[in-house]
Order: C-alpha cells, then sequence, then structure tokens
C-alpha cells in the first residue's frame, strides 16, 4: 500500500540505509506533517506495515529510494503517473529504484557521490560574522542562486520550510556576513545518527575566501558534538575536493536522472 506519511518512525529504515536522504526525508515529514497539503512525502508499505520504498515528490522533482528491494507495483504506478504529467525535471535515485526506472524512461545519468566525516574540524581563528538561524531573509538572498529564479512563491515555500525546520530543531540554518550575508549553509535534517548538510552556498564575488569551508566546518561539528553523523553531497568535483581537505570521505554513490521522458516503445 502507498500512502502519504502519517509517523514518522516509518523513515527509520530509509535512514539506516540512507543516512544523508533520510535526514531529507525526515526534515520534511517533520515540518510538514501536520500541514498534509504541503505533505511530500510517500511511503509503500508491505502486509507486516514496514515501508520499503520512499518518494519525496515536489512539483518539479522526485527522490525515490527503495533500499530493502525494488520498488513495488504501486509505487512504480504513481511514479509513473507524476513523471507523465510533464513537469518532472529529474529523479534523484537509489541502485534499486534505478533498475526498475531505467526500463520506464529515458533519461541522462550522472552519478553523484554521498560524503561523511567521522571526527570534528580544526576551526581557523577569524573574524567572521556568523549568525544562527537568523535573519531568513538575508539567507534567501544568498541561497536563491541554487534555485536560479526569484520568484515570490519559491521564497515562500523556502522561508516555510525553514522556518519550521529551525523552530522543530531539524534544521540550522548558518549565514555569514561580510558587510552584507556573503555565504550560507545550512544543517536541513536530522535523525537519531545522522544529519545532512545542505545549500552551501557562496555569492560569486565573495568565493575563494574560505567561507564555504568555514562554515561547512560549524556544521559538521555541530552535528559531531550531537553525536551525529554529518553527510552531504557535492555539486562537482571542485567542490568534492574541497569537501576532501576538511576530512570527508566518498560513501557511496547514487543516481540522479535528468530529461526524462517516457519510453517511445511503452506508448
Amino acid at each position: 500500500m502507498i500512502k502519504l506519511i502519517d509517523d514518522i518512525r516509518l523513515l527509520e529504515r530509509l535512514s539506516e540505509k540512507e543516512p544523508y536522504f533520510g535526514s531529507l526525508f525526515n526534515a520534511a515529514a517533520v515540518s510538514f506533517m501536520d500541514d498534509p497539503e504541503l505533505l511530500s512525502i510517500w511511503v509503500e508499505t508491505d502486509e507486516h506495515g514496514d515501508a520499503h520504498s520512499f518518494l519525496n515528490a515536489s512539483t518539479d522533482s522526485l527522490m525515490l529510494f527503495s533500499p530493502y528491494g525494488v520498488p513495488g507495483f504501486e509505487m512504480v504506478l504513481f511514479v509513473t503517473n507524476l513523471v507523465s504529467g510533464g513537469t518532472i525535471k529529474n529523479i534523484e535515485c537509489d541502485e534499486n529504484s534505478f533498475g526498475v526506472l531505467r526500463n520506464l524512461f529515458d533519461f541522462d545519468i550522472e552519478n553523484a557521490v554521498q560524503m561523511f566525516a567521522e571526527k570534528r574540524m580544526d576551526m581557523p581563528k577569524s573574524a567572521f560574522s556568523v549568525h544562527d538561524s537568523g535573519n531568513f531573509d538575508d539567507a534567501w538572498e544568498v541561497t536563491k542562486f541554487l534555485f536560479g529564479e526569484e520568484e515570490d512563491s519559491v521564497k515562500d515555500f523556502w522561508k516555510l520550510k525553514m522556518v519550521r525546520g529551525v523552530l522543530r530543531k531539524q534544521s540550522t540554518l548558518l549565514t555569514l556576513h561580510d558587510g552584507a550575508a556573503v555565504t550560507t549553509a545550512c544543517i536541513r535534517g536530522r535523525t537519531e545518527k545522522a544529519g545532512a548538510i545542505t545549500s552551501v552556498v557562496t555569492l560569486p564575488e565573495h568565493r575563494k575566501k574560505g567561507y564555504a569551508s568555514y562554515l561547512t566546518a560549524l556544521c559538521t561539528n555541530m552535528l559531531i558534538d550531537e553525536h551525529r553523523v554529518p553527510w552531504l553531497v557535492p555539486a562537482n568535483e571542485k567542490v568534492r575536493k574541497m569537501y576532501e581537505k576538511l576530512g570527508y570521505k566518498a560513501a557511496k554513490n547514487y543516481y540522479y536522472l535528468y530529461n526524462i521522458k517516457e519510453k517511445e516503445d511503452r506508448k
């Protein structure tokens, strides 16, 4: 059976196998569990009530993970219907889900790496001004470069999930100031054993000053001090090397699918 999540404990099995994505799913569920119109986490459960496939569905992207075997028929049909709507631009998925999706759709593929850190990082002495979960509007002025758009609806939803995440102890939003906000980093989600660091962004004119490394190290140490393993995904090879210098290690790959369309021979 596939259903909109109604119990956060259903995500425990995902978090066991996928700490990074489990943290992101957990954050989304905690932020919107009491607001079903905005909740986007779907789970497919077996006859024992255990969840084995997990879907986070936004208006233009999907995260599909099935760490205990291939997704079932209901989940596959649900995903197919979403893609058929024509608005889905990309899907992030694991090996089991990829094995099913490649038979249903044509797409371009990237393999992305998940990385983790095992210990605290030495923090350089600095005069940086860092605000912990401070002015959300300032943080948006930096973070919006990730979205490539400035629509009010995008900003409003981003701010809503961030405010709820911070208030509910799921998220931590940091902004670094150099006259104004120039860099952001976020602990987007937390589970019992892990946390996901996302949205590490520096304005173009302020890059190569160590700001992103500094905030990443701060987020890393916060999670280590909470006895959680920090996880993140580098945006590209250059960023990956930065994380390696900080002490992060590559752990596992996942698939990023884009330019998605149904296979012609299925129509």
